[in-house]
């Protein structure tokens, strides 16, 4: 697969707590990172139709073992738009069942995107039809707005993002173990070389 767009993933656990350590990243399985800290930890795998975007070559995802737990190759076209839907799972995880009580917010933040507009990624809390990919309106963001909010506790919770404008979200809401599901719908455009970084960062919330 031509490499066009890599976005990479960055897994942090941190608290506004005294005495929490830092969780140690380590390598679980093929496609998968994890935290075995005993506080909240998340990582990314492969969703339900992840093999049938990567048939296709629109979708790659390359787990790693440094400072990044991996990057997502996207393939968009200058002609037509590209669709996809529940490609990647967002997993929250913990070892601690009391931990949850502790970390309550989880930030994720776009930043060093050099993506055309219109490359949109969707989080949803339940599998998503083309139907709602194609109908969900973007919330736009500017930096400095506050995060853009993501309510977990809800079946029905769609967001749609656009990458470009380097957006910061928060998911509060979620359970000690849920999948939140990823989607993409990539405007036709130019996509070769572009970029971003997500991070990721458990904290607590007063």
């Amino acid at each position: 697969m031509n490499k066009k767009i890599a976005l990479l993933m960055i897994a942090a656990v941190t608290a506004i707590l005294p005495a929490v350590a830092v969780a140690d990243v380590m390598v679980t399985g093929q496609l998968s990172l994890e935290s075995y800290h005993h506080h909240t930890a998340f990582y990314f795998q492969p969703g339900p139709n992840y093999y049938a975007a990567n048939s296709t070559n629109s979708l790659g995802w390359t787990p790693s073992n440094d400072a990044t737990m991996g990057t997502v190759d996207l393939e968009g076209s200058y002609y037509v738009q590209t669709e996809m839907i529940n490609v990647l799972d967002l997993n929250m995880s913990i070892s601690n069942p009391a931990a949850p009580a502790a970390f309550s917010g989880l930030y994720l933040n776009v930043s060093s995107s050099d993506f055309p507009s219109g490359t949109i990624m969707v989080l949803s809390t339940s599998q998503i039809t083309f139907s709602t990919l194609q109908s969900t309106s973007v919330t736009s963001y500017t930096s400095g707005d506050p995060s853009i909010a993501v309510n977990a506790a809800s079946l029905s919770t769609v967001v749609a993002v656009d990458l470009s404008q380097n957006p910061h979200l928060l998911i509060t809401g979620f359970a000690p173990a849920q999948t939140i599901y990823i989607s993409f719908l990539l405007s036709p455009g130019l996509y070769a070389g572009s970029g971003a970084i997500l991070t990721g960062q458990f904290v607590a919330l007063s």
